[in-house]
């Protein structure tokens, strides 16, 4: 259990800071061992044989193995800022345009209806704002993309959520990897010590510049591949990069 303490630091540090006490994590993490369990068992292991797999008591496995553990829905305010980057309609000059606040399509209130009709057009737009996403004209009547992406207000339930899937799925692909996966993922990364702060401050602008424009010729490449399907497939994926500094006595 050594080698997964680099995994488990940060998460504990989080969860205590967040006041997730440790029997709530446990009772979490049985259902996922039981899920786990009838994965790789195709489904059909017994309790049991769940029982054996996981060490769970027989009686958890009955209760949890029908337990729902699936990811929340995406964020809708990510979907809004990301169909405002990439839908032809709502560009000008290759560049997200200003939306009027209100009305038919284009608008900020139509792009927003067509995201979540469940949630108000205006409520998105003050959470947008909050975050420094999106700015209004000095009338209020125009609403401007400032922000190539959502980003939460740091410690919200959506970073935290952001969080959880980006981290979910970059843990998912490096783990299927380790078990011999035939088609690998990407999943790379480069390290060096020995560095002053001023160099690593130097090399994470140039990893951010490169990055972020890969990251929105990629975003507009599966835009204008998925408006040009007849109908929705059934793949999906998810491509990130993160930057880690910390000082060598860490």
């Amino acid at each position: 259990m050594d080698m997964f303490d680099a995994l488990f630091a940060p998460i504990a540090r989080l969860l205590v800071a967040r006041g997730v006490l440790f029997p709530d994590l446990a009772e979490r993490m049985k259902a996922h061992y039981v899920q786990a369990a009838l994965a790789q068992a195709d489904g059909k292991a017994t309790d049991s044989r769940v029982s054996v797999l996981t060490g769970l008591q027989r009686r958890d496995v009955a209760r949890l193995r029908a337990e729902d553990v699936k990811d929340q829905r995406p964020n809708h305010l990510a979907r809004l800022v990301a169909l405002w980057r990439t839908d032809p309609g709502l560009q000008e000059q290759g560049q997200p345009m200003a939306l009027p606040k209100n009305g038919p399509a284009p608008s900020f209130e139509a792009l927003a209806q067509e995201v979540r009709r469940d949630v108000h057009a205006r409520t998105m737009l003050d959470t947008l704002l909050a975050a420094g996403t999106v700015a209004l004209s000095d009338d209020g009547q125009t609403v401007r993309l400032v922000q190539g992406s959502y980003q939460p207000l740091s410690g919200s339930d959506d970073q935290l959520a952001y969080l959880s899937r980006n981290l979910g799925d970059h843990l998912s692909a490096a783990f299927e990897n380790v078990q011999g996966r035939d088609v690998p993922h990407f999943e790379r990364a480069v390290h060096y010590t020995g560095l002053t702060d001023a160099q690593v401050t130097e090399l994470a602008a140039l990893f951010s510049e490169r990055e972020m424009a890969l990251f929105q010729e990629i975003s507009q490449t599966a835009a204008a591949m998925k408006r040009a399907n007849t109908a929705p497939g059934p793949m999906r994926f998810r491509a990130g990069g993160f930057f880690y500094r910390t000082g060598e006595e860490s």
